[in-house]
């Protein structure tokens, strides 16, 4: 802790503890808001709007990171998504109905927020110094989420949605303010292409002109295209038999258990697994895990048991998965980190919900099937996500490969200067 490497990596646990913390305040706040009068349909399309949205913003944040970096961007954006949380509050207060709106506001948040995070966080990171310390900084994020869960369910009838608002608000406030490490930029050794970097879609050029960011963005497509319609399933079941005030305390009760999970999952998991199987193998094992648990579904089609595979589901996306992929990036230069990991971890991670929406749409608006039916979706998904992984872990083997060897001749050429 007393080198800056520890005390950069415990300021950056800290920081996203206060942001998970944040965000599950207002998670239940969200499925209540748009659950209570409305229907698992209404929120499977709110999801869709999401990824439209980010298209939008993908290129005006790839612009911005050109003239704010680090902490300047950092407080930039937690401020400005501070001020839309007072916004909403006063629009609850006045007695309009935000539901809609909320939840897709609250689904940007959690991906532009938390991308940026860990953009800056990479800045910090060569390769190996990523694989032993990113699961350290996670860990403080899985102890937010818990937290903030435990917050939720124990104060969600007393305080209603406005006043976890006014409490989410308050750390992402304290995330503002509080002291962090002087953390020097990381050197990277590739080109930069000012004419990527100056391109009006930034992120998304970035993706399409590299096939190692194109594998992973078809990862992150299919993890969470899988991952909401499980969610879509989920509403469903809970819709079908709670109403008013039970749905948030459901979902708030969810997450509590899907965060103690997570903190476990990524406290004596996630590193180990790294150095028994690697970060490629990782990636893979979580394909087979969701396969495994969704075809147990077909066997145990109730609420109850659901509950439990969305519980272990969620909390290896956040843990394993969610790691693994910030890990991904590390062997590109800073650009195509920036603009990359913005746009997959905006738009093609919304991406899924958009194709989520018009999957739902087609099959239980139009076809009128059961929602069951979707279950055999999800495993068929399951099965292609299994060889995209394959050729990611792949990938990341060659460019981590690339990126050391590199880092290796330029300190040999540095020592030779000295010499």
């Amino acid at each position: 802790m007393k080198s800056p490497e520890g005390k950069a990596t415990f300021q950056f646990a800290i920081r996203l503890f206060l942001i998970l913390f944040a965000y599950y305040l207002m998670k239940p706040v969200r499925e209540g808001l748009i659950l209570d009068g409305g229907s698992a349909e209404i929120r499977s399309f709110a999801l869709a709007g999401q990824a439209a949205l980010l298209l939008i913003m993908v290129p005006i944040y790839g612009h911005i990171i050109k003239h704010l970096q680090g902490n300047k961007l950092f407080h930039a954006v937690t401020i400005f998504l501070a001020s839309n949380i007072m916004l909403f509050y006063f629009l609850y207060r006045a007695g309009y109905d935000i539901g809609v709106p909320f939840f897709i506001w609250l689904g940007i948040f959690s991906v532009l927020q938390i991308s940026q995070f860990w953009t800056m966080v990479s800045d910090y990171h060569c390769v190996e110094s990523g694989k032993r310390l990113t699961s350290y900084i996670a860990i403080g994020g899985s102890l937010g989420a818990m937290v903030g869960s435990m917050f939720a369910k124990f104060l969600y009838l007393e305080l209603d949605a406005d006043g976890l608002m006014i409490l989410a608000m308050i750390m992402l406030a304290i995330a503002v303010v509080i002291p962090t490490a002087n953390v020097a930029m990381r050197k990277d050794h590739d080109h930069v292409d000012d004419e990527s970097i100056s391109h009006l879609l930034g992120g998304l050029k970035k993706v399409f002109d590299n096939s190692y960011l194109r594998w992973i963005a078809a990862s992150v497509v299919l993890l969470n295209l899988i991952n909401s319609t499980g969610e879509f399933i989920l509403a469903d079941f809970v819709t079908g038999e709670k109403s008013g005030a039970e749905i948030g305390a459901f979902y708030a009760t969810f997450y509590l258990y899907v965060n103690i999970a997570t903190l476990v999952l990524q406290a004596f998991v996630v590193r180990p697994m790294y150095q028994v199987i690697g970060v490629g193998g990782a990636l893979i094992s979580l394909a087979v895990f969701n396969l495994a648990m969704y075809i147990s579904v077909l066997a145990f089609p109730v609420l109850a048991w659901f509950a439990i595979v969305k519980m272990a589901d969620n909390s290896i996306d956040y843990s394993v998965a969610n790691t693994t992929k910030q890990i991904l990036f590390l062997p590109l230069d800073r650009f195509t980190r920036y603009e990359g990991m913005l746009a997959i971890n905006t738009f093609f991670t919304r991406f899924g919900d958009l194709i989520q929406g018009g999957v739902i749409f087609v099959v239980i608006s139009m076809l009128a099937m059961p929602t069951m039916f979707l279950v055999g979706v999800n495993i068929t998904l399951c099965l292609l996500w299994l060889f995209v992984t394959f050729n990611v872990s792949r990938r990341f083997k060659i460019w981590s490969e690339k990126s050391e060897a590199v880092l290796k001749a330029e300190a040999d050429v540095k020592g030779e200067g000295q010499a």
